[in-house]
């Protein structure tokens, strides 16, 4: 397995390890995030808020249930919606080696050039940029 590096020339785009590593890790989180949300698209209307009427009096406590599964959507919609807008800064003929580098650790050895490694770093950075890391 070979390690992550960034791109150090590009200053512009450097982010600190913890964050680089966040956001790379994010990354190879969206198809499972993807997936969830389709999931939840599944049981959609089958949930159902309760009453917050009980014998006439008021009770204010909701259905946590409900409301964790729409906090949940909300959250893993909004990090989703993050990086594919970065994904949409980057050139469309780099998107597949990048996500292939990134998600199935492909070496890039095989790629026609380096400059997918240049949008990779922007890529990245992006990304922790759309998802508040930095």
């Amino acid at each position: 397995m070979s390690r992550e590096w960034q791109q150090t020339k590009m200053t512009k785009y450097l982010l600190p390890d913890a964050v680089y590593y966040q956001s790379l890790w994010a990354v190879r989180d969206l198809q499972r995030m993807e997936l969830r949300i389709r999931e939840m698209d599944k049981e959609g209307t089958s949930a159902r808020a309760s009453s917050i009427v009980k014998d006439g009096s008021a009770d204010y406590s909701g259905d946590s249930q409900t409301e964790r599964k729409a906090l949940e959507r909300a959250i893993l919609e909004e990090r989703v919606e993050g990086i594919k807008k970065a994904l949409s800064s980057v050139p469309s003929c780099y998107r597949s080696f990048i996500l292939s580098n990134i998600i199935m650790k492909d070496s890039g050895k095989a790629f026609p050039d380096k400059l997918w490694r240049l949008w990779k770093q922007r890529f990245l950075y992006d990304v922790a940029h759309n998802l508040s890391m930095i």
